[in-house]
């Protein structure tokens, strides 16, 4: 294993060990629900990832299903409950096998996506949500996915400036984001026989309205904003919680998830990008199989979770 991969393995051991003052472990993702707490900022920006990947499966047919780079297991939990069907998970972080296991039953593996110890054809498909854009080769890193699958691999990555990239690289950030993508890098796939499908979802025109919806407190420590830009957000979300319900932000960030495809379609200024990636012989990409609504993403969620309880 590479030096870069040892480092990012011990990074993310420790991250997924992560509790606060009270012993309630530490979340990825928003597990624990809208606006509740107790996991990492950017809740919108992830129910939108959450969205664009349920979405592409939407289209798929499928009955086993892998997750690589699962976390703590968020998503492949709302694909069980969506689809209905068998999902495993796996991660370079034994201790988010073990979250996936502990809060969501989701079965997963210790593993490197570079080396997967899974069969050809394995799963009828594989997701991985903004894992790839770690990866020391994640050129080798898809043709492992695609490997296993039988059938799509769906993959969301950042679209981020090449500075930032280069930056990550130059300070040796671990965990950082070392690869750029943009629509166009895995057009190199279709010479190869596959069949690939792209969508911009994270329209940076929605940036101020997702803060404001997300309304969570922030630190000086966190952010490089003016004081006085700082004092005067958290002074918003001290008044907006007295005056706009949970339930009238859910209603708007509903509206948010599907809406925020479609202004990215007409200005070319976007965070992310979701591929679907058909193998031969797999039906073609077009004809929608299963409906969902937003909110069934938006609502999720599980009660508080502390190290080492059972459930």
């Amino acid at each position: 294993m590479k030096e870069y991969t040892s480092e990012t393995k011990a990074g993310l051991e420790e991250r997924y060990r992560k509790c606060d003052e009270a012993g309630i472990y530490f979340a990825h993702q928003p597990i624990y629900g809208f606006r509740k707490g107790h996991s990492e900022r950017g809740l919108i920006a992830r129910y939108l990832r959450t969205y664009q990947l349920i979405k592409s499966l939407s289209y798929l047919e499928f009955t086993s299903l892998l997750d690589a780079g699962c976390a703590e297991g968020f998503q492949g939990y709302m694909i069980e409950r969506i689809f209905g069907t068998d999902v495993r998970g796996c991660d370079l972080s034994e201790e988010a096998c073990r979250r996936a296991g502990e809060i969501f039953g989701l079965e997963a593996d210790p593993a490197d996506i570079h080396n997967l110890p899974y069969d050809d054809g394995r799963f009828d498909v594989v997701v991985c949500s903004e894992t790839l854009e770690h990866m020391v080769d994640h050129v080798k890193a898809i043709r492992e996915l695609l490997r296993v699958a039988s059938k799509a691999v769906v993959v969301t990555v950042p679209h981020e400036p090449v500075r930032k990239i280069k930056k990550n690289i130059e300070l040796k950030i671990p965990h950082g984001h070392i690869h750029n993508f943009s629509s166009k890098s895995f057009e190199f796939l279709k010479g190869e026989g596959y069949q690939v499908y792209g969508r911009r979802f994270i329209s940076r025109l929605l940036a101020v309205p997702e803060a404001l919806l997300e309304a969570t407190p922030m630190q000086e420590e966190e952010h490089a904003y003016p004081d006085w830009l700082l004092a005067a957000y958290n002074r918003y979300v001290s008044i907006s919680d007295r005056f706009i319900s949970d339930s009238v932000r859910k209603r708007i960030v509903a509206m948010l998830l599907p809406g925020d495809e479609a202004l990215c379609r007409f200005v070319p200024c976007y965070g992310g990008l979701v591929f679907i990636i058909l193998k031969g012989g797999a039906h073609a990409y077009g004809e929608k199989r299963r409906s969902f609504a937003a909110r069934e993403i938006i609502d999720a969620s599980v009660p508080l979770y502390r190290l080492g309880e059972e459930r």
